[in-house]
C-alpha cells in the first residue's frame, strides 16, 4: 500500500506568505504534515498575549495592525512592557535596543531578530510573530 503523498517543500499561499512543510513527527499519525511559515523558529509554539486589546486586532491585516499600533502607542508600550515581564524560554522578545526596538526569538540565543525603528512595527511583528502569523515587514523595508 502506497503512503500518502508528498508535498512540496515549500509553496506559496494565496496570500502570498510562503510556508514551509515538514513531517510532524510529535504526533501518533506520522502522514500528518505541519506547517512551519517562512520566518518562524522551527521549535516555535504559538505564545501567550494578556493585552486583550492587541489580540483583537490580530486577525485584521497586517497593514491595519501596524495602523492601529501608530494610533493607540499605548497599546503597543503594553506590549513591550509584557515582553520585559516574560520569564520562561523558549518565547518570542521585543526589547528597545540602540534608538529602536528588536523583535525575535529566545530560546539559548536570540534567533529570527528583526531591527525596527519605531515601537509600532515592532509591536506588529511582536505581536504577528507571537500568535504564529508571520512576520511583519513595513513597506519599503528591507529584510
Amino acid at each position: 500500500m502506497a503512503g500518502p503523498p508528498e508535498l512540496p517543500r515549500s509553496a506559496a499561499r494565496s496570500d502570498g506568505v510562503e510556508t514551509t512543510v515538514e513531517r510532524d513527527r510529535c504526533r501518533m499519525w506520522s502522514w500528518r504534515k505541519k506547517v512551519v511559515k517562512e520566518g518562524l523558529p522551527e521549535a516555535f509554539r504559538v505564545q501567550r498575549i494578556g493585552i486583550e486589546a492587541a489580540t483583537v486586532i490580530a486577525d485584521s491585516a497586517p497593514a491595519d495592525v501596524a495602523k492601529y499600533f501608530r494610533d493607540n502607542p499605548l497599546i503597543a508600550k503594553r506590549l513591550l512592557a509584557e515582553s520585559y515581564d516574560k520569564r520562561f524560554t523558549p518565547s518570542t522578545f521585543m526589547e528597545e535596543h540602540g534608538s529602536g526596538f528588536r523583535v525575535g526569538w529566545y530560546s539559548n540565543e536570540r534567533e529570527c531578530v528583526r531591527e525596527f525603528s519605531n515601537l509600532a512595527d515592532a509591536a506588529t511583528d511582536y505581536l504577528l510573530f507571537s500568535l504564529g502569523k508571520g512576520r511583519w515587514m513595513p513597506p519599503g523595508a528591507r529584510d
